[in-house]
């Protein structure tokens, strides 16, 4: 009887000094997830603002390399390009058409739009909330532009920057 009296108060103890180790452990377990998880989401948005501006320089890049001709305009203060192309090799002299590219305030988000406000190239998706903060086309040498977007994400604040430069065709005129 007398050994259990001396070890009934060690089991209390271990509790005592086990316990707040434990919580300590399973708080700072949790704390690693929830900056896992952040830094996770982090990644993700910025991987969506990336793909976001290749996506639309692809678009706008193969535009210009059809393109005969390229004009700058603005629109609600926002940079936009016009893009004169031909239609076909046979109809080179007689028939040409154009796609125009803006920047456009769509609610609080800058996006990217082609021919209309109806079809935003930028900006679509939820995650990254991606906002066109620097759009341009400049003439490098005789048929050769640089297309140049900046996109920012809103949720981690990143930017991004693309640029390229493209040929376009002799006008046939």
């Amino acid at each position: 009887m007398k050994g259990s009296r001396n070890t009934s108060g060690f089991i209390l103890l271990d509790m005592l000094v086990s316990l707040p180790i434990l919580v300590f452990l399973l708080a700072a377990m949790g704390a690693m997830a929830v900056m896992a998880f952040r830094a996770a989401f982090f990644m993700m948005a910025d991987s969506e603002l990336q793909q976001e501006v290749q996506m639309a320089v692809r678009q706008v890049a193969e535009d210009a390399r059809t393109s005969y001709a390229i004009r700058g305009f603005t629109k609600d203060e926002k940079p936009g390009y016009t893009f004169y192309q031909y239609r076909s090799p046979d109809e080179a002299s007689s028939s040409t058409f154009r796609t125009q590219y803006w920047v456009h305030k769509v609610g609080n988000v800058d996006k990217l739009v082609w021919k209309d406000e109806m079809r935003p190239l930028t900006g679509n998706h939820s995650l990254a909330g991606v906002d066109i903060t620097a759009f341009s086309c400049s003439e490098v040498a005789p048929r050769l532009h640089e297309i140049r977007l900046t996109g920012r994400s809103r949720v981690t604040r990143h930017s991004y920057t693309l640029a390229v430069c493209v040929y376009g065709p002799e006008r046939m005129d």
